[in-house]
């Protein structure tokens, strides 16, 4: 009997190495992955902030509540913008949303943004038929 069809007597080790190579790009991948999804899920909080701030903007609420409600329901150190372009309320919100930085290595630093408009209601003319 001879040796199998397509082993070599040398190959011993070809799976520890490849091993070796992939186990650490695979956790790479893994940790980019899941800070990409907490980047989305700021935006996410950012988008939602301003559409409920620029609601309340809309219904006539005082500019604390608005403050208020934007920090509420964004994430924590959002900043948050209000202003009136005629009969539109317009509202920002910024947040920062930096990646993890593993090992001491440096991460990027970066910011959502999300805007929201609404009718200002006080002052828009309403028909009813």
């Amino acid at each position: 009997m001879g040796r199998p069809v397509g082993r070599r007597e040398d190959d011993g080790g070809f799976v520890t190495a490849e091993t070796a190579v992939a186990l650490p790009v695979l956790g790479l991948v893994l940790v980019a992955c899941f800070a990409g999804a907490g980047v989305v899920r700021r935006e996410l909080q950012v988008q939602d902030a301003a559409r409920i701030a620029a609601r309340a903007a809309a219904r006539g609420e005082p500019a604390d509540v608005i403050r208020r409600l934007a920090t509420q329901f964004g994430p924590t150190g959002a900043s948050v913008r209000v202003w009136r372009e005629g009969e539109l309320v317009r509202v920002e919100v910024v947040a920062d949303a930096s990646l993890p930085a593993p090992f001491g290595v440096w991460a990027p630093q970066l910011s959502v943004r999300a805007s929201s408009v609404a009718l200002d209601e006080s002052t828009s003319s309403t028909t009813s038929p």
